[in-house]
């Protein structure tokens, strides 16, 4: 009977000890927790830069070792997100860029360097917390033009007295606002719709807009000569962008992958534009990484250049009048483009 009488406050103190002791810790837990998910808001700031550098010399070659050729390009991503409780903000700039020389084989061909891609791009997005953490009700924008001055045989300089420049920077550019839903079911992925995006293609040198190239709206003749042109095309429609990124195999392999469509109520709305691009990421070392990247575009306003002769040359003539010559044509089409390069990413 003593012993129990000595035990059972013995047991009391232990049980209000580790009661204690279990609320200290539960609380502990809970202050990690609630640290950890702070440490998710905030800015998160990074980018990349990848490479294309590529060159062969040749000094009296022999027949068929092929001749010279000098290789400069490369791909920059900046982005900058901020996440916060009941809202986000994410910003991206990227600009993809290729340009090659190739030695001559022929008095007639043409010297200095050609474009192979050329395309500079912003895109922001800020959406607020509805009932759930995956709805949201949101903005978005999105930017594109190019960087370079271009001339009509492609190059980056005029290859005679008639080749003129058919783009440079803001000439065009393509702006969209569009104010909807975006839909997060995961980290990994979303859907964003908009019924009432806005679509601006403006070109802001006269002589580039008169030639209606890049979807700026024009009127012509029965001869096909532009006799009115404006410098700029508004559209009116539906938006739908759907994105997806993860990785995979020991964070090894990072795929990333959007879509755009647009379709303007005001003008053919049957016909959607689109821009779907994938970019496939392999990770050799820390930050350091092999990049394969495809696109896919299509705007049934922007002309692209059609091989008629198939030959593997795009010969394209631009009058200033706005018509076109040479033994291919300008058309409605998609256009496919890839590269692979290597990139280094860092986060700020």
């Amino acid at each position: 009977m003593k012993a129990l009488l000595t035990l059972l406050p013995a047991l009391f103190l232990l049980s209000i000890t580790a009661s204690n002791a279990q609320e200290a810790g539960d609380g502990r837990l809970k202050e990690i927790a609630e640290m950890a998910k702070k440490d998710t808001f905030g800015w998160t700031v990074g980018g990349g830069i990848g490479l294309d550098l590529g060159g062969m010399g040749l000094l009296n070659p022999k027949v068929g070792s092929g001749g010279n050729r000098i290789g400069l390009g490369g791909l920059g991503t900046l982005v900058a997100n901020r996440k916060e409780d009941k809202w986000f903000w994410n910003n991206g700039l990227s600009l993809q860029l290729s340009a090659q020389r190739l030695g001559k084989t022929s008095v007639n061909q043409a010297t200095g360097f050609q474009k192979n891609l050329d395309v500079l791009r912003l895109t922001s997005r800020y959406g607020h917390k509805l009932a759930t953490d995956k709805w949201f009700v949101a903005i978005d924008f999105f930017a594109q033009t190019l960087m370079l001055k271009t001339y009509a045989s492609n190059y980056l300089s005029p290859v005679n007295a008639g080749d003129r420049v058919v783009a440079k920077l803001f000439s065009p550019v393509q702006i969209t606002l569009s104010p909807g839903i975006d839909f997060k079911p995961d980290d990994h992925l979303s859907f964003f719709y908009s019924p009432c995006g806005i679509q601006l293609i403006y070109v802001a040198d006269d002589s580039i807009a008169r030639t209606g190239v890049h979807g700026n709206d024009i009127t012509r003749d029965a001869n096909g000569i532009i006799t009115e042109y404006n410098k700029s095309f508004l559209g009116l429609g539906s938006e739908f962008k759907a994105a997806y990124n993860n990785k995979y195999f020991n964070n090894r392999l990072a795929v990333t992958s959007g879509l755009r469509l647009f379709s303007n109520y005001l003008k053919t709305p049957q016909n959607v534009d689109v821009l779907f691009s994938n970019n496939f990421s392999i990770v050799i070392f820390k930050g350091l990484s092999l990049d394969l990247l495809g696109e896919y575009f299509y705007d049934n306003d922007v002309k692209v250049q059609k091989d008629v002769n198939d030959d593997g040359v795009y010969e394209v003539t631009i009058n200033p009048d706005g018509t076109t010559g040479g033994p291919d044509r300008l058309g409605r089409g998609g256009q496919w483009s890839g590269a692979f390069m290597l990139k280094y990413s860092m986060i700020f």
